[in-house]
């Protein structure tokens, strides 16, 4: 009987996998508004010498994610390969016994800086950590089984804005210029993945026609 014993970088890519539960929702519509928090980053920054030549242009600071974070479902990923799975004949007992590096990941950023997409979900978005899985079945009948392993995941989703504002010249004459009228411009929905637990299941591999 085969173990596994390879360790394989469990960075998940949700790809075209189906989506247990909550239908995973992305896009929306913009929503200017002024933000105290777009002033906080962006500021009423002064420009330098030569202002007049960006009076009128978007002055605009990093995307960030704000809000609250929010559950759109779960997802296990199956690979049906090498070293997720476990094949063997019975009768006796198959024993899945392996470590693997799984973790966290951000599937969908929309340019957000990492700081605020951690600060908004609650945790380290791309975290990797090693966990070990054991599953050791009796096998009753002469047939040949295989055991998947699986990984469980989250999804959370969290929106992502762009603090934005326009150049305009300083009217005392300074030969400066500062950033007015900023808002937050919504641009859409990250997603990413929170590790949650491995899976696993037991089924029989029928034998190939000739």
């Amino acid at each position: 009987m085969k173990k596994a014993g390879l360790t394989l970088a469990g960075v998940a890519v949700l790809g075209t996998a189906a989506v247990v539960g909550t239908t995973v929702v992305s896009g929306g519509e913009a929503r200017p508004a002024t933000s105290v928090a777009a002033k906080k980053e962006l500021g009423a920054q002064a420009g330098k010498a030569g202002a007049s030549a960006k009076n009128g242009l978007k002055c605009t600071d990093k995307r960030v994610a704000r809000g609250k974070r929010h559950f759109a479902g779960t997802w296990t990923r199956w690979e049906n390969q090498d070293p997720w799975t476990v094949s063997g004949w019975g009768p006796g007992t198959l024993d899945a016994s392996t470590t693997f590096t799984i973790g966290h990941t951000v599937t969908v950023s929309l340019g957000a800086t990492v700081e605020s997409i951690n600060a908004t979900l609650g945790y380290q978005g791309n975290l990797q950590w090693q966990k070990g899985f054991r599953y050791a079945p009796n096998l009753e009948h002469k047939r040949h089984y295989q055991i998947d392993i699986g990984r469980a995941y989250k999804i959370y989703q969290f929106d992502v804005y762009e603090p934005t504002g326009r150049w305009m010249a300083d009217l005392s004459g300074t030969g400066r210029s500062q950033c007015v009228g900023l808002h937050d411009v919504y641009v859409g929905k990250g997603k990413a993945l929170k590790f949650w637990r491995y899976d696993h299941r037991l089924r029989v591999i029928p034998k190939k026609k000739r």
